[in-house]
């Protein structure tokens, strides 16, 4: 019954969905009711058998709970008008109506906590000890009610910034960059423009190329630090003061495309799919000679992508799949100033934090800076190969290399490949590269594949080093850089514990990484994360990562 109207909710039919919640609340009580029936008491004072009718017990209430929520569910449906299965409360992307998202929250608040509740109350049950068909059952109630009750918080903090930033009257600056041209961000500010926003009614001023501070800017692999600097950028250019920034590049355009349909643009044949998107944005445009031109071309089909977006009116399930694969991989990124605000943002991953440290953290984190104004870093395949050896100390020596296998043509001089300059020909790809290390890191040594001067330095709370690469199309350069962290292991719950936190610089086709962890001898793996493959006494991962991710090692035995 649950699962029955759950889905009517999903497609739009909340009066079809009502019924089905009554009824499972009604399934729940008879559940309880049995439970507490005098034939299972004698049973109960058995541990094994108590424990399982205890555990039957709770699932039983948390279904209950479930269709209480359920049917506050039913009102949040009613409230937004949601009839279909597309985004609630609009007749577009940028057309929304305010009043119904807020005269909604109230109800969708109570939602998200009774679910929360609810699964507080079943995890607090314990699993201990049950046999059979409940333990699988309560097991799987556990991982279905936590996701439900995230969904509805996602989707209750999704309201509140509906209201948040839709509400009155506000400008947010748009911008899209280039990852062609690399920057430990993603890419250098290629084409911007402001959203106004007039109590739910959104329009899209004129995109235009960036110029000035605002295409010059110093791209973080931290997105607030960047906002920050694009917002005084705005403010101190003919764009003037904004209430925030949203962050949108070519991966997640290609995304907007797929959830709004395909896009008619000037100088194709062929509308733009979500096939074609990335390559029309960070490809085409720059294929010519002419720097301003190909800059127009950019910002036009932006603004035509964007445009089509917002006098759309999507499916919510595509908008929200789409949303979550771009803030996962950091090509989608919000930010605005306020506490509140910022809170909302964090909540829905969309504020694009570069979280590097941590106790007992080992980072692999490298990010390049393109030297130039030719967009070759779409045609730059990155590696990162990384080996951490643990010693019995607690200790670990790392050695690190970043390899850039550069793919461009040689031939014809473009924007997209640059000129040839002196000895370096067309589709040379340089860069400034960094490697962020533990704070504690000593002996660091390092050295790119042809010399060059190498900096060690800090950034974002951590030890960095830096060294310049140059290579030419069809070939491969690197950086290495060897290290010593002293009591990098931590011990958790009687094991001993290290984690390896990957954060990608965000590219077209995300990073590839190759890493292995060994553990002192005679070392026992008690838990890895997925992906992590064991072999004996060590811990591999390989693989093209778009968005960051921890991979976590606990560990026993061996020699400390």
């Amino acid at each position: 019954e649950l699962t029955v109207a759950i889905e009517s909710i999903v497609t739009g039919d909340p009066e079809a969905a009502a019924p089905h919640f009554v009824a499972a609340a009604e399934a729940a009580d008879r559940a309880v009711g049995s439970v507490g029936h005098p034939s299972l008491g004698l049973a109960g004072l058995l541990p094994v058998v108590g424990d399982n009718i205890e555990a039957a017990e709770a699932v039983a209430e948390a279904s209950r709970a479930t269709a209480e929520a359920g049917a506050a569910m039913v009102e949040v449906a009613r409230d937004l008008g949601w009839t279909d299965i597309r985004i609630p409360a609009s007749t577009a992307s940028g057309a929304l109506d305010i009043g119904a998202f807020e005269a909604a929250l109230p109800a969708m608040g109570s939602v998200a906590t009774r679910l929360r509740e609810a699964a507080t109350a079943l995890e607090s049950a314990g699993g201990d000890g049950l046999v059979g068909p409940v333990a699988s059952g309560y097991r799987d109630s556990v991982e279905g009610l936590s996701r439900r009750a995230d969904l509805a918080l996602r989707f209750r903090d999704s309201m509140q910034l509906v209201t948040t930033m839709f509400g009155g009257q506000r400008r947010y600056l748009v911008c899209v960059p280039s990852l062609g041209v690399s920057r430990p961000g993603g890419g250098a500010p290629a084409t911007v423009g402001v959203l106004v926003v007039d109590d739910g009614a959104l329009e899209l001023e004129p995109m235009t190329p960036a110029a000035g501070d605002l295409a010059g800017i110093d791209v973080s692999l931290d997105w607030p630090t960047t906002a920050r600097a694009l917002m005084g950028a705005a403010e101190g250019s003919e764009i003037g003061a904004v209430d925030g920034v949203i962050l949108i590049d070519a991966v997640a355009l290609q995304d907007l495309v797929w959830v709004s349909g395909d896009v008619k643009v000037k100088g194709l044949p062929l509308a733009l799919s979500d096939e074609t998107t990335t390559a029309a944005l960070e490809i085409d445009p720059f294929l010519g000679n002419d720097p301003r031109e190909a800059a127009l071309i950019h910002a036009d089909r932006v603004s035509r992508i964007l445009r089509a977006f917002l006098e759309r009116r999507p499916g919510v399930e595509s908008f929200a799949l789409a949303t979550a694969a771009g803030t996962r991989s950091r090509h989608l990124s919000l930010y605005l100033p306020g506490p509140e605000e910022r809170r909302l943002v964090r909540s829905l991953g969309l504020d694009g934090r570069a979280n590097l440290k941590g106790e007992g953290v080992l980072p692999v984190v490298a990010t390049w800076d393109t030297l130039g104004s030719s967009h070759v870093g779409a045609f730059v395949k990155t590696t990162v190969l990384q080996s951490a050896t643990i010693r019995p100390n607690g200790s670990a020596a790392v050695e690190a290399e970043v390899l850039f296998a550069n793919g461009a043509a040689t031939d014809p001089p473009s924007v997209l490949l640059g000129r040839p300059v002196g000895d370096l020909p067309v589709g040379n790809f340089a860069a400034d590269v960094t490697l962020y290390l533990p704070r504690a890191a000593q002996r660091i040594a390092a050295e790119t594949s042809r010399p060059s001067p190498i900096k060690v330095d800090k950034d974002l709370g951590l030890a960095t080093v830096s060294g310049s690469i140059a290579v030419r199309g069809g070939e491969s350069t690197s950086l290495t850089v060897t290290y010593v962290v002293p009591d990098i292991v931590r011990t958790v719950e009687g094991a001993m514990e290290i984690v390896v936190r990957i954060v990608p610089q965000p590219t077209l086709a995300g990073v590839r990484y190759q890493l292995r962890v060994a553990l002192p001898d005679g070392s026992i793996i008690v838990s890895a994360s997925p992906g992590l493959e064991r072999r004996g006494d060590s811990a591999t991962f390989s693989g093209v990562r778009g968005g960051p991710v921890d991979l976590e090692i606990r560990f026993g035995g061996g020699q400390r």
